[in-house]
């Protein structure tokens, strides 16, 4: 029997704290992100793009549930380590429009994959989330 993650926090973290899940999640999801401190990061446009929802939507479940995707690698950086991301986004020599326009932004959320995939957990509107959400039920349950 597959369990409601969208209603909760204790069976979404119990997958979260699973290395092993987290790491076979993370194969089969395939989204490219930016390496950034030791991490592989993503923006909230291409979280957004992933989902196949709106940024608004993103933005809706980041003001929702602000505290358990920040405990689980969701952060907004400013400063300095803004200029580094920066920085690593203009080394992939990519074009700005796959990231948004950030070149001026004075700061930017990022999810590590753990945050990405609770916002998954988290995801109603998005067919996409519920396939991997799905997923993730059948590789922590199988381990």
């Amino acid at each position: 029997m597959t369990k409601d993650l969208t209603n909760s926090a204790v069976d979404r973290q119990n997958i979260l704290n699973n290395p092993y899940a987290l790491a076979e999640i993370e194969k089969a999801a395939g989204i490219r992100g930016i390496p950034f401190e030791g991490k592989t990061v993503v923006l909230k446009e291409q979280v957004a793009s992933f989902f196949e929802v709106t940024l608004r939507t993103v933005e809706n479940y980041l003001e929702q549930n602000a505290e358990e995707l920040s405990r689980n690698g969701y952060e907004v950086l400013k400063g300095k380590r803004l200029k580094a991301l920066k920085l690593e986004i203009q080394e992939l020599n990519v074009p700005e429009t796959d990231f948004g326009n950030i070149s001026k932004s004075p700061q930017l959320g990022v999810f590590e994959f753990r945050a990405f995939l609770n916002l998954a957990m988290l995801m109603r509107e998005s067919e996409r989330a519920a396939f991997w959400t799905g997923g993730c039920n059948f590789s922590c349950n199988s381990r």
